[in-house]
């Protein structure tokens, strides 16, 4: 794979920043995976480099049996659920790789119990892969070298580790749940976001707009203007609209675990899992210890029953939504630990 470096000059400031053609075989690794059961969704965004939070969410959730002594050991127990994780796996600790080595370990023990794990891309992997000598991602690039392992091979798609990288996909939808990091699609439908992102990622790499754009499935923002509330315009006729070119009913993101105001006064506190309408929801709790806005906290969908739940590493389970009140607000305040 043939990588170069870009050099801009921009406002009297040097700008290093990585081009990469990336060939990757898109049948076998869509950049959307599409997923339908009817066996429980299991949800969690952002561990962030915690593999402790990480192992106590998922013990708390039913998903494993226990806190493995290491993540080869790791003991699935949620039958034939498929469980989701959108993104952000690495940075903002020190444990990047023990929580890259834990997911991978549950995906293989989740495949020999016949359910599935389903890792998607988070905006800190695809801004490594863009430029692995970027500033935002400087303690994963620090973990690798004490690995022994470079990390600009790594982000060429080289090795094992380079390899699942690269691979992950940026989206998956699963019965009418649309699930992403950053949530904001631009309205279009699943085979324009996906042609979309092979696309740009075929021409440009990771360093495509289409993948780390300010206003992109990976990077798109909930600050004063969230993407769901263009113009400050009515977020749950925007929402509606955006479903309906997916062919779902519900969008879920990860991302954001801040505090957030919406256009008509509707608050989301800091750490707490959040859903509007029953068609938004942020699940991204700030479980790692390098955020610090919770003990983390898994989002459970029920397909029979039409209901979502949030779980805390504690052990207490709240319903934030069902089917016959998805016009309410719900949320569940930060999650502590045990």
């Amino acid at each position: 794979m043939l990588r170069s470096t870009l050099v801009v000059l921009t406002f009297g400031i040097l700008l290093t920043a990585q081009t990469a053609p990336i060939h990757r075989d898109w049948a076998q690794y869509p950049a959307i995976v599409q997923a339908d059961t009817n066996h429980s969704i299991y949800v969690i965004g952002d561990p962030h480099a915690d593999p402790g939070h990480l192992a106590a969410v998922l013990v708390a959730a039913k998903i494993i049996a226990a806190v493995p002594a290491q993540p080869s050991a790791v003991s699935w127990t949620a039958g034939k659920s498929v469980l989701v994780f959108t993104g952000d796996l690495i940075d903002k600790g020190t444990n990047s790789l023990e929580v890259i080595a834990l997911v991978q370990a549950l995906q293989k023990a989740a495949a020999q119990a016949g359910g599935r794990v389903i890792i998607t891309m988070g905006n800190h992997e695809a801004e490594f892969l863009a430029n692995p000598t970027g500033e935002k991602t400087a303690e994963f690039q620090q973990e690798l070298s004490k690995a022994n392992l470079n990390p600009t091979d790594v982000a060429a798609c080289k090795g094992d580790l380079g390899l699942f990288l690269c691979d992950l996909p940026f989206a998956v939808r699963v019965n009418d749940w649309f699930l992403s990091h950053g949530g904001n699609t631009a309205g279009r439908t699943l085979s324009q976001l996906a042609a979309d992102l092979q696309a740009g990622v075929d021409k440009d790499g990771f360093q495509t707009a289409q993948v780390i754009g300010d206003d992109s499935l990976l990077e798109a923002r909930l600050g004063d203007t969230p993407w769901f509330e263009p113009s400050r315009a009515d977020a749950q006729t925007t929402l509606l609209a955006y479903c309906k070119a997916l062919g779902v009913n519900h969008i879920v993101q990860g991302h954001q675990p801040g505090s957030l105001h919406f256009a008509d006064g509707t608050k989301r506190g800091k750490g707490e899992m959040f859903q509007r309408y029953g068609l938004i929801f942020l699940e991204d709790t700030g479980m790692s210890q390098g955020v610090g806005d919770s003990a983390g906290a898994a989002l459970l969908i029920s397909p029979k029953n039409q209901t979502a739940n949030a779980i805390c590493s504690n052990g207490t389970a709240t319903v934030i939504w069902d089917k016959q009140s998805h016009q309410a607000l719900g949320s569940i305040p930060p999650c502590a630990a045990q």
